[in-house]
């Protein structure tokens, strides 16, 4: 019984370490769903990969992936202009949709304003 217990424990150690498990932050079961469901899948890739490699590899570990993964996937981001641009487009963005939402308060503001103005005139004359 504590074979199978280790084993267990083992992937889920696997699956927050290396994977993302324990890395969602989550508002509603729908997300947090879709979120293990691509814990899940990564980690069946990992486990995959560890059995197609197993004889050439017999220590390979999901950590022993992730470092392949990142060293052998292209990063877009490895000049310094481009990250620069990608960050001040996230700026640009965020702060069109910041005097967005101030507009829209303000103008609703203002109809709140002009509604109390009409009550005060009903009411004095």
């Amino acid at each position: 019984m504590q074979v199978q217990q280790f084993w267990i424990e083992r992937a889920f150690q696997d699956a927050k370490s290396h994977v993302g498990m324990a890395q969602y932050q989550a508002r509603m079961w729908q997300s947090w769903h879709r979120h293990m469901v691509l814990v899940m899948m990564a980690g069946l890739f990992m486990l995959e990969i560890r059995i197609s490699h197993a004889e050439d590899y017999p220590l390979l570990s999901c950590y022993d992936i992730q470092i392949l993964l990142a060293a052998t996937l292209p990063d877009r981001r490895d000049k310094q202009e481009e990250v620069l641009r990608l960050m001040q487009q996230r700026h640009r963005k965020r702060q069109a949709l910041i005097d967005s939402a101030y507009r829209d308060s303000s103008s609703c503001l203002a109809g709140v304003t002009q509604i109390q103005n009409d009550r005060v005139e009903l009411f004095l004359s």
